[in-house]
């Protein structure tokens, strides 16, 4: 596969994962739904994903300077590692469940399911960059 392919497929997951509420910093939607609580609500996780991915797009641009082709397997390993994250980080997961918030086990049976969802695809996630920064020492001590 071409490095610049690769290159792209970053890009792509970059700009899906963009944290776009962050461009709405005077708006009502990043407030505190507290009454009398003043403060904004960042979305920390997302906008660290968002600076990992853009790392890993720099190194792939710098990989597809020095290489013109890559492992095919070990690019649909890292999108396949990384792609569900970007997806679910993107998603509001307590709506995919239905609860009543009248019944406590129900809804904290859905707590319990969200947190698992979000803990195993950021394990997914930082997996494929693992697995992508060892690739990228491998492929640059073969240059030397």
């Amino acid at each position: 596969m071409k490095t610049k392919t690769t290159f792209l497929i970053g890009i792509f997951l970059l700009v899906l994962l963009f944290p776009y509420s962050i461009l709405y910093l005077n708006s009502d939607f990043l407030s505190s739904v507290l009454p009398g609580w003043h403060t904004t609500i960042y979305p920390l996780a997302t906008l660290l994903k968002f600076i990992i991915l853009l790392i890993v797009s720099f190194y792939y641009w710098k990989l597809s300077k020095i290489r013109t082709e890559v492992n095919f397997k070990n690019v649909i390993i890292y999108f396949l590692l990384t792609a569900p994250a970007v997806l679910i980080t993107k998603m509001d997961l307590y709506t995919l469940f239905h609860y009543s918030p009248n019944n406590t086990e129900n809804l904290m049976t859905t707590i319990r399911t969200v947190i698992f969802i979000r803990i195993f695809t950021n394990i997914l996630f930082f997996t494929g960059q693992i697995l992508f920064a060892v690739y990228y020492k491998k492929q640059s001590r073969k240059l030397t």
